[in-house]
């Protein structure tokens, strides 16, 4: 293995993890999960079955990803971030359909972000601490609120760093 991971973790069967790769203490990382090169998955993070996680992502700590999820290259996602996978959960009846994520590379989520399932999230986006993302969320944006709307095209802030 060309990674680093806690004896306490759990990483099931047919799981994937990239070379330089970290997964740290009292993780759970399930099943047909594919992790890239260079992740950091913080302390107390969920991994669901058939994740994908590209390289050079930051996960913090208490992190909760559920199945469906796709996590593209560059992305940082703040302690405490969850993304569900049903839009309208019932207490006693499993989910009818499970509603994929989609986050774009070089996206930053903020602490506590909550993202819905069904959601796609644009390349460079930023997520403000707490934010409920309910909606797509384009390419350079900045969302904020619950739920999320947009605060700010972030365009000529990128076109200014060339």
């Amino acid at each position: 293995m060309d990674f680093f991971y806690s004896v306490s973790s759990i990483i099931e069967e047919d799981v994937s993890v990239g070379q330089g790769s970290k997964v740290w203490y009292f993780t759970h990382i399930c099943h047909s999960a594919k992790i890239g090169r260079d992740t950091n998955v913080g302390e107390k993070c969920y991994i669901g079955e058939g994740s994908i996680i590209g390289d050079d992502v930051k996960i913090g700590n208490n992190v909760n990803i559920y199945a469906g999820t796709i996590i593209k290259n560059k992305v940082f996602i703040g302690n405490g971030a969850n993304f569900t996978n049903v839009r309208k959960p019932f207490a006693y009846r499993k989910a009818k359909k499970i509603l994929d994520i989609i986050i774009e590379d070089e996206v930053s989520i903020g602490a506590n972000a909550t993202i819905v399932g069904g959601i796609k999230i644009g390349r460079k986006a930023i997520i403000a601490d707490g934010a409920v993302v309910t909606k797509d969320v384009p390419d350079e944006c900045f969302v904020a609120g619950n739920p999320a709307r947009i605060k700010k095209n972030l365009k000529d802030f990128y076109d200014h760093k060339k």
